[in-house]
Parts: C-alpha cells; structure tokens; sequence
C-alpha cells in the first residue's frame, strides 16, 4: 500500500469512529430538550466543547486567534446543531437523523462544485445507495410531522458546508492541528450562539428560553460536549487525509448507533425495514470503501 493510500485508509477509520461518537451526543440533547431549551442545549454544548479542548491547546499555544474562516465555521456548525436539535425536540431520533442524511449526498454535490473534486460512479452509489438504505429505514412521514421535517434538512446543509469549508481550509494531519482547529471553531460557535440566545431572550422567543440546568443536567451537558469535541476532532483529522467524497457515505454508519440508542433509550423498536435498510447501507458503505484512492482523481 502506497503511503497516499495508507493515508486515505486513515480517514476512512477515523471518520467511521466519530460518526459512530455523535449519535451519542444527540441522544443526550434528545433528552435534555424536554427540560431545556434548545439553543440553551446547543450553546452549553459548544461552550464545554471548547473548555474541554482548552488544556490541549494551551500545551502548545503558538499565539494563536480568532480567524475569518473559524467564524464561518462556527456559524455553519452552530446553525446545524441548532436545526438538529430542534429537530431531535419535534422527530424521534432515529426519523432525524434520517432527514440529516441527504447531507452526505449534499457534500458530494459541494465537493465536486466547490473543491474541484472527480466524483466517480462508485462514490455516487455509495452515496445515493445510503440515502436509498436510510429512507427505507425510517421512511420519513411529512404528514405525521409536517413543517418539522425541514429542520433537520436544514442541519444537513448547514453540516455539509462546515465539511466543505473545512476540507477546503484545514490542514490537520496531525492531532496537535486537529485539536487547535477545533477549540477555535467552538470558540466562534459559542460566540454564535451566545448572540442567539441574547437575541432570543429579547424577543422572549422559546427557542432560547434560559432554565438553570439541574446538576445532573450539567453533568450530561459536559458529556455531551466531550463526545463532541473528540468527534469533531476525528472529523478534521479525516478530511485532511481523504477527499469530501469519499468520507461522506461513511457518514451513514452514524444511522446504526441512532437506531440502536434510540432502541434502548426511547424503546424506539427496529423493525424489518431498519434491517434492510441497514444491508443496504452496508453494501453501499462497501462499494465506496473499496474504491482506491487514486481512481477519484484525473
């Protein structure tokens, strides 16, 4: 194996370990959401995010700051964790993350637009074959949640910029990188929602209602934000080893720990669709894997 495709290989194993970390992190903000509001779910989450990071980055700190570029990351990440999450308040988790997943397909289209990527046959299947996998699984119901069901959609374009852009910007091979990008992404995320929440609270709107969580709600907050940053850190390291293309169909993994946690947490049942959707996800996933680095590019 050529050390490009050693590297390529790389992505793919980290990027399949964070997308198997975040459904947990959404399944807490699932449940914080009957007590708390959202953008209060979503702005503690960036804040223990960028606290947790905080000793890491001052190990090495080389005078860095605030940029542009991380301003615009965080406002595309903090945007989607906040339709998500309003999401999660509305949708049972697993139909959720179902509507989140036209993102991959929304990456590809980005990458290919936008980062001058050659999207092959063999990445468009597995693409649109996950897609294909994920609503069999939860066969999204407009009628059952009506007007709801465009917010997680909505999180899905907003997550498939903040991947763009970071494919586009970070160089961060190393976790050193990976870890410095992210502490000043969730430092301009908490910014971000810091201003919605003041804003809301103005406008008295309920989406960023303050409640003082309870100490075991500050508890699951900072577990969520943990998840969250090692997440997010796997994610840049992934995207500075592969192409946008060629991660993104990985991202339907992160269906099978939705199902499975909302199984056990909400007693969200799997039925025979979530099977198949599920071995067709696989197949899809498959496809995409196998293919070698070198045959995505000119």
């Amino acid at each position: 194996m050529t050390e490009n495709q050693h590297h390529h290989r790389l992505g793919l194993i980290l990027m399949a370990l964070a997308v198997l970390t975040i459904p947990m992190s959404d399944t807490i903000a699932k449940w914080l959401s009957t007590a708390l509001s959202v953008g209060e779910i979503a702005w503690l989450r960036f804040v223990f995010q960028t606290l947790f990071l905080l000793p890491f980055v001052a190990m090495y700190w080389r005078g860095g700051r605030l940029q542009p570029i991380h301003l615009l990351l965080g406002a595309l990440i903090a945007a989607s964790i906040l339709f998500l999450f309003w999401g999660l308040a509305h949708l049972p988790l697993a139909n959720n993350i179902a509507l989140f997943f036209v993102e991959p397909l929304i990456l590809v289209i980005f990458s290919a637009l936008f980062l001058g990527e050659r999207i092959t046959a063999r990445r468009w299947i597995g693409v649109l074959g996950g897609l294909v996998g994920a609503v069999v699984i939860l066969r999204p119901n407009w009628s059952a949640y009506g007007l709801a069901s465009l917010l997680p959609i909505a999180a899905a374009a907003c997550y498939a910029g903040y991947l763009t852009a970071t494919r586009a910007w970070a160089d961060a091979p190393r976790p050193r990188d990976a870890l410095v990008l992210q502490f000043w992404v969730g430092a301009a995320a908490s910014l971000v929602m810091l201003a919605f929440m003041l804003l809301g609270a103005g406008l008295d709107w309920s989406l960023a209602r303050w409640d003082m969580p309870a100490t075991h709600e500050w508890f699951w907050l900072a577990i969520a934000g943990l998840l969250a940053a090692f997440a997010h850190v796997l994610i840049a390291m992934a995207f500075a080893r592969s192409d946008a293309s060629l991660l993104a169909p990985l991202q339907y993994l992160e269906i099978f720990g939705a199902t499975l946690l909302g199984w056990l947490i909400f007693a969200e049942w799997p039925d025979a669709f979530t099977i198949l959707g599920g071995l067709i996800i696989i197949a899809a996933g498959l496809i995409v894997i196998r293919e070698r680095p070198y045959d995505a590019h000119p």
